[in-house]
């Protein structure tokens, strides 16, 4: 894909094909713009990339996987528009109104329990669909999940400047640190480590921690941290009666789902799809819906959340034609803690035999944090 959209890509001057052009916001690796394009008025975002930092080829791979990706509803979508400028690579998707879910989760709080449970059913079914497709997104975080309405009805993925093909050899750890797994911080040059999707599992886990609670379990998964080393104990002391501090705030009926998807061993580690067994367990021990005598509808019959079965016709959908010349908060680590008795079972799903591809290119692209004026 990569090879034949490189074909395609043409230099366009920003200011003759699109107004309205406004920041929306830029991180490590570059910057996204909000745009109305001058032929349709359609308005979109446009990200972009400095080439003075980022190689065509890398670029490239980042637009190949988004519109591959982008046929599933829980996926940022990707319209086949990319061009360059003088100065710069860059790619439309869909803009989400609302932000990212960072933008809305309360310190020390989190979100509504029902918004958890629908925002975990759609990123699981995501990344159960890159899974399928053989790519490991490698940097999920609430910053890379875009929300279209403030209930999370619809949530989608974003960010693939990162993602791997699974069995990629890798020799250095990348993403966010509070969101990678252990083995990732364990990289030998020498050895390295394959990449399969149990890195993505460990980070949804972490994720649905933070939307529960508004804080981070620990910092960083070494055993120097005291919270992570409180949480290893934890697994491999089942004697123990208590869980650490972080733990003791995640209800009983789900730790078991927490310890599957954060199971040291990544060999143990549950699929993504493994949280649909628990949306019926109380996820927060004090809900405010249930303090208010408010409910709201079951997440696993939100017209934004599939059942297995129904979305087997959304995963089949095709794109639409190739447009390339028609430009038609802060989260707190608790790091106190105890100990609990849940013997984690092997999960082996996740630990398909994979192609072992050596990547020499750690990041798909580097930072572009520059003046697009």
């Amino acid at each position: 894909m990569a090879a034949f959209f490189s074909q395609g890509l043409q230099n366009v001057d920003l200011e003759e094909h699109f107004f309205n052009v406004k920041e929306l916001g830029e991180g490590g690796y570059g910057r996204v713009l909000s745009a109305n394009e001058k032929i349709t008025g359609q308005i979109m975002a446009l990200k972009i990339m400095d080439k003075k930092r980022t190689r065509q080829q890398s670029f490239l791979q980042e637009f190949s996987i988004s519109y591959l990706l982008s046929s599933h509803p829980n996926i940022i979508g990707c319209n086949g528009i990319a061009f360059t400028t003088i100065n710069y690579f860059a790619f439309a998707q869909e803009l989400a109104p609302v932000g990212d879910l960072s933008s809305i989760i309360l310190p020390h709080v989190g979100i509504p329990e029902d918004a958890v449970k629908r925002c975990s059913v759609q990123i699981s079914n995501a990344l159960e669909f890159m899974s399928e497709k053989g790519l490991v997104h490698m940097d999920l975080k609430p910053e890379n999940i875009l929300v279209f309405d403030q209930d999370c009805h619809s949530i989608k993925i974003t960010d693939f400047g990162l993602a791997k093909v699974k069995g990629t050899v890798i020799t250095s750890g990348c993403g966010s640190k509070s969101y990678m797994a252990p083995e990732l911080g364990d990289i030998t040059v020498s050895d390295g480590l394959v990449v399969d999707g149990s890195l993505d599992v460990w980070s949804f886990g972490l994720n649905i921690y933070c939307l529960l609670t508004g804080e981070f379990p620990w910092q960083v998964a070494t055993l120097e941290d005291e919270g992570y080393k409180c949480f290893v104990d934890w697994q491999n002391n089942f004697h123990m009666d208590n869980p650490p501090e972080a733990w003791r705030k995640i209800p009983t009926g789900i730790r078991r789902m927490f310890i599957d998807l954060l199971a040291i061993d990544y060999m143990k580690r549950c699929k993504a799809t493994e949280i649909l067994k628990y949306v019926s367990e109380s996820w927060k021990e004090d809900s405010p819906d249930a303090a208010t005598g408010q409910e709201d509808e079951d997440p696993m019959k939100s017209s934004s959340v599939q059942s297995e079965e129904s979305m087997t016709s959304d995963l089949n959908t095709s794109q639409g034609s190739v447009s390339i010349t028609s430009l038609s908060y802060p989260l707190t680590t608790d790091s106190s803690g105890s100990q609990s008795e849940m013997t984690p079972e092997p999960h082996k799903d996740n630990m398909e035999e994979a192609l072992i591809i050596f990547d020499d290119e750690f990041s798909l692209h580097v930072g572009a944090e520059v003046d697009i004026e």
